[in-house]
């Protein structure tokens, strides 16, 4: 099992400007969680289970470009594409265009967006190359939780909020089954498979 919890977010009354907040959060939330897979992916054993924890704040819908948005929940998407996207946030945020180019104007909700979408396809090229391992990656929101991250305004226990990546956690063995209900490379909350890619 792999339970990846890398994340941060600034506090709406940040004095830090957008560009630095866009920098911060994308290399925190983003780049550090796809480094990590990328680097102890090869030592996963079958029927490994890596849980990425998103948030439905990365919602694509925020996304004003409409090109942009087909791209990112592309199936054919890749992880290269993919960061390049990420990079393109963070240097129009620091140019102050990011809004112009139709990214949105949040960090966190950026920063989960190609968290999600790298989820996807780190489940699909593990699938190909480790056909027989039963290997599942996905990506869940834990909820609003009673956090420090949340300035303690959540209204989910620690124990609530770790109910769903527990239950993703914890997926049993597929020995080659298709069950469409078991998520792979899906968002999940509350253990129910969200569409991401229609929005929240």
């Amino acid at each position: 099992m792999l339970y990846i919890k890398i994340g941060c977010s600034f506090q709406n009354d940040a004095t830090e400007p957008f560009g630095e907040q866009a920098e911060v959060t994308v290399a925190t939330n983003f780049t550090g969680t796809v480094h990590t897979c990328e680097k102890l992916f090869p030592l996963l054993r079958p029927h490994a289970r890596v849980v990425n924890v998103s948030s439905r704040a990365g919602d694509v819908e925020k996304i004003a470009n409409s090109n942009l948005k087909t791209r990112l929940i592309s199936e054919d998407l890749t992880m290269d594409e993919l960061k390049k996207i990420m990079n393109d946030f963070v240097s129009a945020a620091k140019r102050g265009t990011h809004k112009d180019v139709g990214f949105p104007n949040t960090a966190y909700g950026m920063s989960k967006i190609g968290l999600t979408a790298a989820t996807r396809i780190l489940q699909r090229d593990i699938a190909k190359y480790n056909k027989n391992e039963d290997i599942i990656v996905n990506a869940c929101c834990p909820g609003y939780v009673d956090t420090d991250m949340t300035s303690h305004k959540g209204t989910k226990t620690i124990e609530e909020g770790a109910d769903t990546p527990i239950y993703l956690a914890l997926l049993p063995p597929q020995d080659g089954k298709s069950d469409q209900s078991v998520p792979k490379g899906n968002f999940v909350a509350e253990r129910r498979i969200l569409d991401w890619t229609k929005g929240f």
